[in-house]
């Protein structure tokens, strides 16, 4: 039988419990149709991982901690992922497939061609909805350090913000391929600037080249954003991560 993982935001101590919140539980009872004393494994986002045992009551519901062990080692270099916003799902799949991909850090980006606007009120709530895609596709492949997600910036103040060693952008009209990567040792971190629909403009490029960012393209197609976010991290991952 395939034991269940979830996300808990607490310590793991063994001879523990934890009391889980009432989303978690429903989510448990309803959609994994669990039941009271199943195996379950337990992370807390912050390097470790627990086997527990459930404890299902008719609204509440605990866990009892088991053995605590380090989680595996993360990906060899951190990556930021800078992805320009995209209209719902789109945003949402990059979200989750970064994660699946060992990126660390996401940073979400206004540029001049991003459709969605998010401000206030409205982009606090789609950072806690992005967070939840986060802790779901980690419960889904076995990750359990949680990548941090930034708050939402304008590309000058994100570019700003950006202190790795290695910044990269994808730009279809760049003359040198990622390839290109393979000449270079592996860093201590890197950062990549992906797109919008419809791309960066040529002044958004000219800015990230200011402030160190190599821009490199994917090949002779036009990917979309989310494509292109994926592939661009991926190829990251081959060439310094643990896909190589």
């Amino acid at each position: 039988m395939r034991v269940r993982r979830i996300f808990v935001d607490a310590e793991l101590d063994p001879g523990g419990s934890i009391d889980l919140p009432s989303d978690t539980v429903n989510y448990l009872r309803n959609v994994l149709r669990l039941r009271d004393g199943q195996p379950l494994e337990v992370f807390n986002g912050r390097g470790l991982r627990a086997s527990a045992t459930l404890s299902l009551g008719r609204r509440e519901a605990t866990v009892a901690i088991g053995s605590v062990t380090e989680s595996p080692g993360e990906a060899v270099v951190p990556i930021t992922l800078m992805a320009a916003l995209a209209k719902g799902e789109k945003m949402e799949l990059v979200i989750q497939k970064a994660v699946e991909l060992g990126v660390t850090t996401i940073a979400p980006v206004e540029t001049e061609r991003s459709v969605l606007e998010l401000k206030g009120n409205r982009a606090e709530k789609r950072l806690v909805r992005w967070r939840q895609i986060m802790i779901n596709a980690c419960e889904q492949c076995g990750r359990d350090i949680l990548p941090t997600i930034e708050p939402i910036r304008s590309l000058a103040e994100s570019l700003a913000a950006t202190d790795v060693p290695v910044r990269l952008v994808l730009d279809p009209r760049a003359e040198r391929p990622m390839t290109d990567l393979r000449e270079l040792p592996r860093p201590e971190g890197v950062a990549l600037l992906v797109g919008p629909e419809g791309g960066l403009t040529e002044e958004e490029v000219a800015r990230a080249g200011e402030q160190g960012f190599r821009a490199l393209t994917l090949g002779p197609r036009i990917l979309r954003a989310e494509t292109a976010a994926i592939t661009g991290v991926a190829v990251l991952q081959y060439q310094w991560g643990d896909l190589g």
